[in-house]
């Protein structure tokens, strides 16, 4: 696996990677892991199976290294004795992923994670030149595409997309979401939890992931401050650190609302479970998801869901039954989406945990070996 991101790094790409390996070998396969990294994270990997490939760090955006290393060669594959070669990015890494399946001569799956031509903001904010940086992020996708024996999409909606810009040209498409481990959420100590993050007799709210400018937080704020002036007892509670972090908090404290809009920073993973028992409603503000990892984790805990409806979380949400849509940059939607959430009934819960047990990580990791089969077959009947 080829990834343009690894830890210490944490990111939804990250976590789907550890996921698919943790099941993959569960399941009797090895995995090697191929990544962008520091020199620092490189010199510290204890990992026989990943291998960090250092380059500059991406100004726009700091958390990411650009891997202008050589990648690995083509006798370490042969030693590797690697079968197939699966990358979960397009730039630097994704190039060396192209270059190492033809070189071994082997089969070359693209998991599509991120909508990089929503986040050309980070590289300049003139509308022209966004509009053009987009046309040219579609034409580079295009050409990988047509390097790929197939193509993973997380969601119906990433594929619909990847096969609308193909003009259908791609023969083999697959729609795999990460899975997740459903039994670690069903329970936690919610009480600990309430205790540690000073939760006691609250309505909570809760939200998990990245906080960076393409997640729409901005929405949330306004959201919540609508729904803060209703109820006394809400509170907003945004679990994840990222590059719009300060921002967002200062944010927070401009409108008068720190109190009771806690922004927490990175929340071990070993925590998390407890903090989604701790809350009684989830949102995902964010317009920019291939899937919402976070939003099956909500839901495997048995959490009512508000969610924009724009990309992955239409996968899985269905408003009124298992949790609520709404339109994405519409801060009134949105709150009424999150205080329909709020009031949800036990049966809606139950519907959101069945939701969840559709995609375990067990289940998702069959469905990507059968992907795997299914190019290696192709390419040894070719």
């Amino acid at each position: 696996m080829f990834t343009e991101t690894w830890y210490p790094t944490r990111d939804g790409v990250v976590t789907s990677l550890s996921a698919f390996r943790r099941g993959l070998e569960a399941l009797g396969h090895e995995v090697f892991i191929f990544a962008a990294g520091s020199r620092g994270a490189r010199a510290a990997n204890t990992d026989a199976k990943v291998r960090l490939y250092s380059g500059p760090v991406f100004r726009a955006y700091p958390d990411y290294h650009i891997a202008t290393d050589r990648g690995p060669a083509r006798r370490l594959l042969r030693a590797l004795e690697i079968d197939l070669v699966h990358t979960h990015g397009t730039a630097m890494m994704g190039l060396k992923a192209v270059r190492c399946a033809r070189f071994g001569k082997l089969p070359l799956l693209l998991t599509y994670h991120t909508r990089v031509e929503d986040a050309t903001g980070y590289i300049t904010k003139r509308p022209t030149r966004e509009a053009a940086l987009r046309r040219l992020i579609w034409q580079w996708h295009r050409w990988y595409f047509r390097q790929c024996d197939a193509i993973v999409s997380p969601t119906n909606a990433v594929r619909d997309d990847i096969l609308r810009q193909l003009r259908r040209e791609m023969r083999r498409a697959f729609v795999i979401p990460t899975g997740v481990d459903t039994g670690r959420f069903l329970s936690g100590d919610r009480e600990a939890a309430r205790a540690k993050y000073g939760l006691n007799g609250r309505k909570v709210v809760l939200t998990v992931g990245r906080v960076a400018w393409e997640k729409n937080v901005e929405t949330l704020i306004a959201a919540a401050e609508l729904l803060l002036k209703e109820r006394e007892d809400l509170c907003f509670v945004v679990a994840g650190k990222g590059p719009a972090l300060a921002h967002f908090k200062a944010e927070a404290e401009r409108r008068g609302l720190a109190e009771r809009l806690r922004f927490l920073g990175f929340v071990p993973d070993e925590d998390l479970p407890s903090l989604y028992q701790a809350a009684d409603a989830f949102v995902l503000p964010s317009t920019f998801e291939t899937q919402g990892i976070a939003l099956l984790e909500a839901m495997a805990a048995g959490l009512p869901v508000a969610a924009a409806d724009t990309g992955g979380p239409t996968h899985f949400v269905r408003t009124g039954e298992n949790g609520f849509l709404f339109e994405g940059r519409k801060p009134s939607a949105c709150a009424d989406a999150v205080r329909s959430a709020i009031g949800a009934g036990a049966a809606l819960r139950v519907k959101a945990r069945e939701t969840a047990g559709r995609y375990s990580l067990e289940q998702q990791t069959r469905a990507l070996v059968e992907a795997y089969r299914a190019v290696l077959e192709a390419r040894a009947g070719a």
